[in-house]
């Protein structure tokens, strides 16, 4: 019977795996190259264009790139050379001579020889060697002219492209002579364009003086960025068909160990290769083995170039080499006996030759090596006893986390070197703190800019150490990665994550916290609930997510389980007092929403009283109490809490302002505007009071000037919030509406309608205040007569996404009475109906409307419909508490100015009556009445006649002769019409009047109360 064919997956072996050559990137297949490269794929591919330009124009480019050993330069050269191999259009244009790189040239003569030999292997066919050989019987200076000649002759019209690496070597070996002639070679013969690299810009090349200033066009090779070196690992891993290994780069794990890498490489493109194929490997042997041969093969590279320095400058490297941290100038100055002068300008360059970087602390610079291998050298020559290599036990505290440490410490198999740098990695870590955590923030803080630095850094330091998952979930939301952050988290928070408790209740507080600042209360909630359900939570926890919990709860609008959640936390045995204290408070907030202010004031007594409670809480508490107490009346208890809070309590600087401004307030709800006023100065001049609580300070204390008549400290006070320094937008909006509204009364328009512009146009003005700007300014371009403006500043309110209803509802009857005075009386009946259909329309401006429906009604001859908006109107207000009936005074005009007969006059009148009657706003008729006889004296040129103003009186006095209600305001009515029909100028006339009812006759007509004024002409 035939076996079954099973598939099975097939596991790359070192066989299978590509070949990557660590020292000489050439001898590895250029298909392999491009399947790894990062981070020069833009350079390459202009690289290409430039050297495709070169060959295909008369314009040759010069190219030249620096980066130390292992940057990547003859990985980049090999797929520069490959891919313009590739290109079939340069197949008669270009030829390549790319020359070894160990070779030496001192003369023009045997560069040339160099390329023609490198041509012969390229392309044996066109560049013969045979052709070379009469030219060694010639003298030098002939030779090398033949050679020039058999090159340019060979080369017919195309172009040679050479590419030489290490560029210094070379310029060494030709001197200046050599160089002058290469270059006059080349400026005679612009068939050629160079390919070159070198580990640093050599004087040859950065000198004025010398013949190639200016020539090339250079390129520095940046070393990989942490996220560069994990792409470029991804590759390999791809390239070897290892998901595993691809898998294992994006664990938590992985990312540490790509983090070890980077800290021992500085973003080094060969150490990532050599040690790539280990980067999955669990034992400790696997990896100490090859590091030491990595080290053995790379110090001989670091001493050479230590040695290439000037004494000076070798002493500053070997001394940085020491140092776990970047340095002070004067310390490194301080340790070399040097001056910091001269240590300033050696490191700067130093600094340009890519041995040293810089980072900035203040105004203070600090210094590290650019390269921590470079660090080998010198521990290797003073490792006289053969102990540990202190960059292999750095690696070691990154590669490992505490916990692995230890483990593999005490695993048996371990053998004794590994035991040796296991336990002096343990060892450095108890001496010098978490490297592997330090690095994980330092990774971040330098994606982050500084502000980020400042908000983020100490919370994902905290995590840091407490969990390395932790600070990467805290990373990713710092660069606003939320999803990423909470997929983290989401994995911390496993049943089988293996995380200890405490690292599980941190990682669900972040969830809860990133999910809240995304509105997303629910799943903030969710997070908390599953807090509350892990076993062996610590009672600080338990307590501070049941706070947090109920804080979820109020903003769902459940306020049953938000209440039950504070009461657990005060209920809850040895909770800490902080949180006992506010759940109180919390929970003395919700009952005070609730209108249960005796509990609330007994919650905010509990920490007042009962609690040794932190003392800002305690002044939450007062100032909480303080305002229920205010809400209630009771203004002197109100006062003695803030009174506590300001004189007896050694509060912080915000209570004690937010104490001031609050206990100003209820001086000036009493009447005491100078206690108010002492209250809002002291506030302004408490030092380090908050910016927010200065802001009202003036704000308030403008409008107490205001109320005492003194408009200049007012404007004054509210230009100083308008120009104070971080003052919230909120108190700029108020100040500038406040200003506004005095310039309004000044009769300054212009003024007014700049500020209100202002708040219109603020950067995240609350809406509240943009629409309360927007009606004041419409009322003043109304009032202007630019009705248009007008009626696009109201439209602008009702428009304006989540205005309050309050203030479009004003809105729709200014626009409703602008459209009346244009006599579009259709659009005005429309937005008056409007009013009445909006959800939650306060009921004054319900009232308003119908009134306003009724007199537009009146004004049209529809007097059946008037009656019925009307009645509406009033009926509605009459059953509000408090009682609101409105304005009738228009109502009042529109009927008087209708032309009626005066029968139709008199029936009219009487059913008008009869319906402020029944709708018990009788008061409210008189007093319109009154005020539209202030409005007929007003213009005493036009007044009306003495027979219309009589039918008009009786018309009333017969409607109302029965009703005991209407006998004064009858009086008042009667007696206003005499001093009408008598000319509205001789204040006699109101000595009918008792002196109280004259006074409201002469408000009404503006007249002055004094003997004289009253005395007969």
């Amino acid at each position: 019977m035939d076996s079954e064919i099973t598939h099975e997956p097939i596991h790359p072996t070192m066989k299978d795996r590509a070949f990557l050559s660590v020292f000489t990137p050439s001898r590895t297949a250029p298909e392999d190259l491009e399947a790894i490269t990062v981070q020069r794929q833009a350079l390459l591919a202009d690289a290409v264009e430039r050297a495709h330009e070169s060959a295909t124009t008369g314009n040759k480019h010069h190219l030249l790139f620096v980066g130390p050993r292992g940057t990547g330069k003859t990985h980049l050269v090999t797929l520069l050379v490959h891919r313009l191999g590739q290109d079939r259009t340069l197949d008669k244009r270009l030829r390549i001579a790319w020359l070894n790189e160990d070779e030496t040239s001192t003369s023009l003569l045997e560069l040339l020889r160099r390329i023609y030999e490198a041509l012969n292997k390229r392309y044996p066919d066109e560049f013969t060697p045979d052709a070379l050989e009469p030219l060694f019987d010639l003298t030098p200076e002939d030779a090398e002219n033949a050679l020039a000649q058999l090159l340019l002759k060979t080369l017919l019209d195309r172009t040679l492209l050479v590419v030489v690496e290490n560029l210094d070597a070379l310029f060494e070996g030709l001197g200046q002579t050599g160089q002058q002639k290469l270059r006059a070679f080349i400026q005679e013969h612009p068939v050629l364009s160079m390919v070159t690299t070198a580990q640093r810009l050599i004087d040859d090349i950065a000198r004025r003086q010398s013949a190639f200033f200016g020539f090339f066009q250079t390129e520095y090779l940046k070393p990989l960025s942490l996220e560069q070196a994990r792409e470029l690992l991804r590759n390999i891993a791809r390239l070897n068909g290892q998901s595993d290994v691809i898998a294992f780069l994006d664990s938590a794990t992985g990312r540490s160990r790509i983090r070890a890498l980077h800290h021992l490489s500085g973003g080094n493109h060969r150490i990532y290769i050599v040690l790539s194929q280990f980067i999955n490997r669990d034992s400790i042997q696997a990896l100490v083995e090859p590091f030491a041969k990595m080290v053995d093969e790379m110090t001989p590279y670091y001493q050479e170039r230590i040695r290439w320095l000037p004494a000076q400058q070798r002493k500053i490297v070997e001394f940085l080499c020491t140092q776990d941290r970047p340095t002070p100038v004067k310390q490194i100055a301080r340790r070399l006996f040097a001056t910091q002068q001269t240590v300033s300008s050696q490191l700067k360059d130093l600094r340009g030759k890519g041995y040293v970087q810089s980072a900035q602390r203040g105004r203070e610079s600090l210094y590290e090596i650019a390269e921590p291998m470079m660090r080998i050298c010198v521990e290797i020559k003073e490792n006289q006893n053969q102990g540990p290599l202190r960059v292999l036990v750095d690696f070691l505290r990154v590669w490992y986390d505490g916990h692995e440490l230890n483990a593999r410490l005490s695993d048996d198999r371990t053998d004794r070197l590994a035991r040796v740098y296991l336990a002096s990695a343990i060892e450095a870590n108890q001496a010098k703190g978490n490297l592997r955590a330090r690095l994980l923030v330092d990774a971040f803080n330098a994606e982050l800019d500084e502000a980020g630095r400042a908000q983020w850094g100490p919370l994902i330091e905290a995590c840091a150490e407490q969990s390395e998952e932790l600070a990467l979930a805290c990373g990713h939301w710092a660069k606003g990665e939320d999803a990423e952050a909470l997929r983290i988290l989401d994995e911390i928070a496993g049943v089988n994550s293996g995380q200890s408790i405490e690292v599980k209740t941190r990682a669900l507080n972040l969830a809860g916290e990133i999910y809240y600042k995304q509105g997303e209360l629910v799943l903030a909630k969710n997070a908390l609930d599953a807090l509350l359900a892990l076993p062996s939570v610590s009672v600080e926890e338990i307590a501070g997510a049941l706070v947090n919990r109920g804080a979820l709860y109020w903003q769902l609008g459940d306020s049953n389980r938000e209440i039950a959640d504070y009461s657990a936390v005060i209920d809850l045995p040895q909770a800490p007092v902080a949180l006992i204290a506010k759940a109180l408070i919390n929970r003395g907030v919700t009952y005070g929403q609730r209108s249960d202010s005796d509990k609330e004031i007994a919650d905010y007594s509990a920490v007042i009283d009962r609690l040794q409670a932190p003392i800002t809480l305690v002044a939450q508490a007062l100032v909480n109490r303080g305002m229920t107490y205010g809400q209630r009346g009771d203004k002197d208890k109100a006062i003695a809490d803030y009174s506590a809070v300001i004189d007896r309590l050694q509060a912080p600087v915000e209570w004690i302002a937010r104490a001031l401004v609050t206990r100003g307030v209820t001086y000036g709800q009493r009447g005491d505007n100078d206690k108010a006023i002492a209250d809002y100065s002291a506030v302004i001049e408490l030092p380090q009071a908050p910016a927010e609580w200065i802001a009202g300070a003036f704000v308030n204390r403008g409008a107490t000037y205001g109320q005492c008549g003194d408009n200049n400290k007012a404007i004054a006070d509210y230009s100083a919030v308008i120009e104070l320094p971080q003052a919230p937008v909120e108190w700029i909006s108020r100040a500038l509406f406040n200003r506004g509204v005095i310039y309004g009364q000044h009769g300054d328009s212009d003024k007014a309608i700049l500020d209100y512009s202002a708040v219109v146009e603020l950067p995240q003005a609350p809406v509240e205040g943009i629409a309360r700007a927007l009606i004041n300014r419409g009322r003043i371009y109304g009032q202007c007569g630019d009705s248009d403006k007008a009626i696009a500043d109201y439209s602008a309110v009702i428009e304006l996404p989540q205005a309050p209803v309050e203030w479009a509802t004003r809105a729709l009857v200014n626009r409703a009475m602008t459209y009346w005075k244009l006599n579009d009386l259709e659009q005005s009946q429309r937005d008056l109906e409007a009013v009445s259909r909006l959800i939650g329309a306060p009921l004054e401006r319900r009232v308003d409307a119908c009134l306003a429906l009724a007199m537009l009604h009146i004004a049209t001859g529809r007097w059946d419909v008037a009656m019925v908006a009307l009645g509406d109107g009033l009926r509605e207000g009459i059953n509000a508490a408090p009682a609101y009936q409105g304005d009738s005074t228009n109502i009042i005009s529109a009927f008087f100015d209708s032309t009626l007969q005066p029968a139709i006059r008199r029936e009219r009148t009487r059913s008008l009556f009869e319906v402020y009657r029944d709708a018990d706003a009788i008061t409210q008729l008189g007093e319109a009445l009154t005020r539209h006889l202030g409005r007929l004296h007003a213009d005493t040129e036009k007044l009306p006649s003495p027979d219309n103003l009589e039918t008009w009186a009786a018309a009333w006095e017969e409607a109302g002769k029965d009703i005991d209600a209407f006998r004064l305001p009858l009086r008042l009515f009667r007696t206003g019409i005499d001093f009408l029909k008598a000319g509205g100028t001789d204040p006699g006339i109101l000595l009918d009047l008792n002196q109280e009812e004259r006074r409201l006759l002469e408000q009404v007509f503006g007249l002055e109360s004094s003997p004289e004024a009253l005395r007969a002409g």
